[in-house]
C-alpha cells in the first residue's frame, strides 16, 4: 500500500553512516545527487530499497522524462527513490546512500517508511547533503557550512547550530521522523553560485564530498571529479569571456569572497570564530540578492 520495497541488508553493515540527498528544493544543479551517485559508483554499491513513484508523485508537477538509448529505442524513466548499502573496507564505518526525487504527496508516510527502513541498520549518524544558490563566485572554492540542532553533535564535528524557522523540503520532515527515533542528525550544505544555473556543478560535488571525510574517517575515491571540475570551470570562464556586465559581477562576488576570508582569519585569531548554519548562510544569500544585507 506504501510502495515501499525493502530487502534485507545481510551481512550487516559496520556502523553505517547514512547519506541523504533528495533532487528539488534542496539540490542545486544536481550537485547533492550526483554525490551520492558518486559515493555508490566509487564504492560500489548494493540497493536494497526502492520506492513506487505512483504512491507519491503529482506527474504533471514532477513528470516522467523520455530518452532515447544507444539502441535508438526511446525510454521512459519514472522518478526515482533508492537506497544502498556501500561496504567500504575503510575506517570503522560503512555507508547508507539514499538518493531520490523530493515526493509531492504523503510526506509523512513516505518519511515514516523511510525510517522504518535506516533504523534497524542501527546507524551512527545521519548526514543530509543540501546544495543552495550562494552569492559566491565560480572562481573561488565553493563554501560548505555544517549544522545540527543537536549542540553535542554540533560540538562534536565543528559545527554551527541550526536556528532556522520557516518552511522546509522532504529533508527537513525526514529528519523530524529520525530525531524522533533516537538517530543522530547532522548537515552539510554547499553554496552554489546562483548565476549559474544548470543541471550540474562539478566542483561543488567535490566539494560535499571532501567535507564528508573528516566525518567518515577516511577519503573518497574522487576519480576524474577533479579534472571534471576544472573543465567546467573552464567552460564557464569561456562561456563568460567577453561579457563585461558578467564580468563585473564576479568580480564584486570575488572581492566580497576576499573580505568574507579575512573577516575569518581576524575571528580565528581572536577565538571568536563559530562555523555559521546552512540555514543562516541562506538568509544572508537572500539578503544579498534583495539588496537588504549590509553588505
Amino acid at each position: 500500500m506504501d510502495g515501499f520495497s525493502i530487502s534485507p541488508v545481510d551481512p550487516p553493515l559496520r556502523s553505517p553512516i547514512v547519506i541523504l540527498t533528495f533532487t528539488g528544493w534542496s539540490d542545486t544543479g544536481t550537485v547533492t545527487t550526483d554525490a551520492a551517485s558518486h559515493l555508490i559508483e566509487a564504492f560500489g554499491g548494493t540497493r536494497f530499497l526502492e520506492v513506487d513513484p505512483e504512491e507519491y508523485y503529482v506527474f504533471t508537477d514532477t513528470r516522467p522524462t523520455v530518452s532515447i538509448d544507444e539502441s535508438g529505442v526511446r525510454r521512459l524513466r519514472w522518478p526515482e527513490n533508492h537506497a544502498y548499502a556501500l561496504r567500504t573496507g575503510l575506517g570503522e564505518h560503512d555507508l547508507v546512500v539514499v538518493r531520490g526525487v523530493e515526493p509531492n504527496l504523503r510526506w509523512r508516510t513516505f518519511a515514516a517508511r523511510l525510517a522504518d527502513a535506516l533504523v534497524p541498520l542501527a546507524p551512527a549518524l545521519v548526514c543530509t547533503l543540501v546544495a543552495r544558490p550562494a552569492a559566491t563566485p565560480h572562481t573561488r572554492p565553493i563554501p560548505v557550512t555544517g549544522s545540527s540542532a543537536d549542540p553535542r553533535l554540533a560540538a562534536r564535528y565543528g559545527l554551527g547550530r541550526s536556528l532556522y524557522q520557516g518552511p522546509t523540503g522532504i529533508i527537513g520532515v525526514i529528519h523530524d521522523v529520525l530525531r524522533a527515533r533516537g538517530l543522530d542528525l547532522i548537515s552539510l550544505a554547499a553554496g552554489v553560485p546562483h548565476y549559474l544555473s544548470i543541471d550540474e556543478n562539478p566542483p561543488a560535488t567535490l566539494a560535499l564530498l571532501r567535507a564528508l571525510e573528516p566525518i567518515l574517517g577516511y577519503p573518497v575515491p574522487e576519480e576524474d571529479l577533479e579534472d571534471r571540475a576544472a573543465a567546467f570551470i573552464d567552460r564557464v570562464n569561456e562561456a563568460s569571456r567577453g561579457d563585461d556586465q558578467v564580468g563585473t559581477y564576479v568580480r564584486t562576488l570575488e572581492d566580497q569572497f576576499e573580505d568574507d576570508v579575512d573577516a575569518q582569519a581576524a575571528d580565528d585569531e581572536t577565538g571568536d570564530s563559530e562555523l555559521p548554519s546552512a540555514d543562516d548562510i541562506l538568509k544572508d544569500v537572500e539578503d544579498f540578492l534583495r539588496g537588504t544585507g549590509d553588505r
